[in-house]
């Protein structure tokens, strides 16, 4: 029999009634008003999704009256009918009645806070995996409904793809913007406190590079490359400098010093957080000035016009595969090929871990640090350029083993 006004309000909890097990009463239609102990009394909707059975408390009597308990009881029924979970439409509404609470309020101004101080690379691909991963799976909820199993199953859904570092790198972005609700006062548990430990940390593998006798088929291909013109021309300048791709995609105007010949990377843009200076030999300047004169934009050297911004990883990523590369060459793979062809012609290794600017640089000898150090590398990184030229033209044996030589090295 439906329920009426006159009867709820008659309505007291029963002797069998405790805290753990309120009196219940049918209204039909899956809606039930429960009566607690206490005397308080709730409507409560039952309801099947996805087969399981599941209770959604929609209001409390007298606050909710009878007529409107069954109209957001008729409500849920249409959103269960279009597939929605009602208690994720309840978080949800929950969270956009009070926005500042929001999970996605609260990261955006945890973003906004740390693209001050971090570098452009660091803030790019933080936001954009929040963009990705993050935010449409807890984004529009707020932040004191999220669970600790809602964050692992973020964390989870990248495993799944094999992304590992990438899961765990998504689950401590996520505790730290917890971090950032409980500095703010919205909140006192943080529930992606350890989760990482949840995914598995696969084997390291090192990046795919050729090795040198293949340079020069590879040098060939680059400048037989049809796709964008400054994707090629990257591609040698990543050759002659074996910097990251991340610093060359975000390389800059006013950080060329033409005169000296120097690119000087701001600490904000390196991985190892120290300013890095790059020598750049004639070939590399000749470069520059071809992407210059094309006028793309007056601060970023490698610009897409199309989007308006530094091309992204996966333009390089791409030409590299489009050209036969796939599995057997990265952009990081310029770098591992100089490491080791400069070690074996007898370059100081000192010099040549500063070049490449490696975190365990701080463990080299002071006398190598900066430019005190900077006239050894600038010969250094000219005979370099002078190597990659002499492989293009297919004549690597001869110089490999005659001209390519440390100065103190050099006979004659």
């Amino acid at each position: 029999m439906p329920l009426t006004d006159s009867q709820i309000k008659r309505l007291k909890p029963s002797s069998a009634c405790t805290p753990n097990n309120p009196d219940k009463y049918s209204d039909g239609d899956n809606l039930r008003l429960w009566v607690r102990h206490s005397g308080s009394k709730a409507w409560v909707s039952d309801y099947s999704f996805n087969g399981k059975r599941q209770s959604l408390t929609i209001g409390k009597y007298p606050t909710m009256g009878l007529a409107d308990a069954r109209q957001r009881n008729q409500q849920i029924k249409e959103l269960i009918a279009q597939g929605i979970d009602p208690k994720q439409d309840k978080k949800q509404r929950k969270a956009e009645s009070d926005g500042a609470k929001s999970f996605d309020a609260i990261a955006q101004r945890w973003h906004d806070d740390r693209k001050a101080y971090i570098a452009d690379t660091t803030y790019s691909r933080d936001y954009s995996q929040y963009e990705r991963d993050i935010k449409p799976a807890i984004g529009h909820l707020s932040i004191d409904d999220i669970t600790a199993p809602d964050v692992l199953a973020i964390g989870k859904a990248i495993e799944q793809r094999g992304a590992n570092e990438m899961a765990r790198r998504a689950i401590r972005q996520t505790g730290q913007i917890f971090k950032q609700a409980i500095r703010e006062g919205l909140i006192t548990h943080n529930p992606a406190t350890d989760l990482t430990d949840a995914i598995k940390i696969k084997k390291t593998v090192n990046h795919k590079r050729i090795n040198v006798q293949e340079l020069p088929k590879l040098l060939q291909s680059i400048n037989a490359y049809e796709g964008d013109i400054l994707v090629r021309l990257g591609f040698w300048v990543m050759c002659y400098t074996f910097v990251r791709t991340s610093e060359l995609r975000f390389m800059e105007w006013c950080e060329i010093d033409y005169k000296r010949r120097l690119w000087t990377i701001p600490a904000n843009k390196m991985k190892a957080g120290r300013v890095h200076i790059v020598p750049l030999a004639p070939q590399v300047i000749a470069i520059l000035e071809q992407i210059r004169a094309f006028g793309f934009s007056d601060k970023y050297v490698f610009f897409n016009p199309s989007t308006r911004k530094p091309y992204s990883q996966n333009a390089f990523i791409t030409a590299l595969w489009r050209m036969g590369y796939k599995g057997r060459m990265t952009g990081h793979g310029f770098r591992g090929l100089a490491s080791t062809t400069l070690h074996e012609q007898g370059f100081k290794h000192e010099a040549i871990e500063l070049q490449l600017a490696h975190d365990r640089e701080n463990k080299i000898s002071a006398a190598y640090n900066g430019a005190q150090h900077l006239p050894y590398r600038i010969d250094m990184m000219n005979q370099w350029a002078a190597f990659i030229d002499s492989a293009y033209a297919g004549k690597l044996d001869n110089v490999i083993h005659a001209d390519f030589k440390p100065k103190a090295q050099k006979q004659g």
